[in-house]
């Protein structure tokens, strides 16, 4: 049986679009002991992921117990989905006989000759799933992965617990609109159109999910200040945790919001979906499922994320109409299939 320590730092979306990977890895190497090492950031989600037999998690502050667990074993295999210079000191740790990593990771001389091989895969020019999945069966055109998250039971029914709180009985669209990062913010005065659209469009109550980060929370209070008091939202931002909030956009039949972490869980529910873009690409983090749909500042709305070096504009630069638009392809594509 081998030994396999899979190495994700990064934010709370690139673990759920490690999942792929994880399916593919437990594909490859069937009877291993799959270990997963994520960033305290993440540990909400630990409880969703699959295909692993075991999950450490990095505590910045508290780090000595991950170290010493990593001197006092051993792996076969060590895959860096990361390449930090924390990363690279956590691969060479594991004692793994095959250390792999992307081959960008080159460029920085005294972190690249800790591994042992180095994969051709362009981290500029493919979607970060496949770029995960890359590490795991490099050169491979075997079928893809989803991505999957596997809620547990308790979580699900809490999910329905708050649903009964809100007075949420049927159907629901779910809103994302905050984020960590303020660059990421779209105008309230247009979410507010956008969600008196949907509303007279699909007849549904929104709930509004989000952090708990102060400034969020005031960017989605200035939102229902122009929604007026009769629109029928509930918002539980920063009232519940990841897993639950992702419980509650399983169950959503239709996710509107930012490029954040929720954005990746509609996704792997495959949940209809508009994801809103300004600077950052799209083209490494859009919906792959076919009722997923982005649009970006400085486009129109049947814009597609073909370039990878395409710059973007501000998110004030993103017209209510275009985010209207694809919120009709989205729908109209629904009804024909």
């Amino acid at each position: 049986m081998k030994s396999i320590l899979v190495v994700q730092l990064k934010r709370l979306g690139d673990v759920i679009l490690t999942t792929p990977a994880l399916a593919a890895l437990r594909e490859q190497h069937p009877g291993s002991q799959v270990t997963l090492l994520i960033d305290h950031y993440s540990r909400d989600l630990v409880p969703a992921l699959q295909h692993v037999d075991e999950v450490l998690v990095y505590e910045r502050k508290h780090s000595f117990p991950i170290w010493l667990q990593l001197l006092r074993r051993e792996f076969d295999l060590c895959i860096d989905c990361t390449g930090t210079d924390r990363s690279a000191l956590i691969s060479f740790l594991s004692k793994a006989a095959h250390r792999i990593i992307f081959r960008s990771v080159a460029r920085h001389r005294l972190r690249s000759w800790v591994y042992t091989e180095l994969v051709d895969v362009s981290v500029r020019n493919c979607h970060t799933i496949d770029l995960y999945l890359s590490l795991v069966r490099p050169g491979t055109a075997a079928p893809k992965p989803a991505l999957e998250l596997a809620l547990p039971e308790a979580t699900i029914s809490s999910a329905q617990k708050v649903k009964s709180k809100l007075g949420v009985t049927g159907a629901f669209l779910v809103v994302h609109p905050g984020t960590a990062r303020r660059e990421k913010y779209w105008v309230p005065e247009r979410w507010a159109e956008v969600l008196r659209h949907l509303k007279e469009r699909l007849h549904l109550p929104a709930v509004i999910t989000g952090g708990s980060d102060p400034e969020e929370l005031r960017h989605i209070e200035a939102i229902k200040g122009f929604l007026g008091p009769d629109y029928p939202v509930a918002n539980v931002a920063g009232r519940l945790d990841f897993l639950l909030t992702a419980a509650l956009i399983r169950e959503a039949a239709f996710f509107i919001g930012v490029d954040t972490a929720a954005a990746h869980v509609a996704s792997a529910f495959e949940c209809p979906q508009v994801v809103l873009f300004g600077v950052t690409n799209p083209y490494h983090w859009h919906p792959t499922h076919p009722r997923g749909r982005v649009v970006r500042a400085g486009f129109g709305s049947d814009y597609e994320p073909r370039n990878p070096r395409e710059k973007g504009q501000p998110m004030s630069e993103l017209s209510t109409s275009t985010v209207i638009d694809a919120i009709e392809s989205v729908l109209e594509a629904g009804a024909r299939s």
